[in-house]
């Protein structure tokens, strides 16, 4: 009796995911710049060749690795939290950007760090929406603040510090977030 091993074939959309996941290691450790299409194969365990039959380019792929975090994540907190009173929804947006760049900040840094390098590769502003979004929260919330534009900043640059000093429990992140309102109400 032969033993005959069936070796399982990858579904399409199974081996685009292995691929875009090799690439994002690749680019998050290299930069843009460093990658190349030969190492993301390689990460992958693929051939060059069988690269870019699922993408065209270098470029695609990379944009095809960030789609996911760039636009449905900011997207997916505004929606969750648009019946919420604006104090609240204040709240819950901030703590889901905190969650988010504390469980993608490698990600985050790589996006912040091509849009400055590659600008014409990540033709989206992560900072400018998120700021354009506080501001608009801030002013809806009707919370009493010593300083708007101060308080602006130090709600960006506290979602930010989360880049480098990513938080994983809810609840510290939660009380985090109700102190630094209190920082910034009159």
């Amino acid at each position: 009796m032969t033993n005959t091993m069936t070796k399982e074939r990858t579904t399409k959309r199974d081996r685009r995911a292995q691929i875009i996941e090799a690439a994002m290691k690749v680019f998050i450790e290299k930069g843009y710049n460093g990658a190349t299409t030969v190492g993301i194969a390689r990460e992958a365990g693929i051939s060059e060749v069988t690269l870019f039959r699922y993408f065209a380019s270098k470029k695609d792929l990379f944009l095809e690795g960030l789609e996911p975090i760039l636009i449905t994540g900011l997207e997916n907190s505004i929606l969750a939290s648009r019946e919420l009173p604006p104090e609240e929804k204040l709240k819950a947006i901030l703590t889901d950007r905190i969650e988010f760049v504390s469980n993608h900040h490698d990600v985050i840094k790589l996006i912040l760090m091509e849009s400055q390098v590659n600008p014409d590769v990540v033709e989206f502003d992560y900072i400018n929406k998120i700021v354009s979004l506080l501001k608009d929260l801030v002013q809806q919330s009707g919370i009493p603040l010593k300083d708007e534009e101060v308080a602006v900043r130090l709600l960006m640059g506290s979602i930010l510090s989360f880049l480098y000093f990513p938080e994983s429990e809810e609840e510290k992140i939660k009380e985090y977030v109700n102190n630094l309102l209190l920082s910034i109400k009159e």
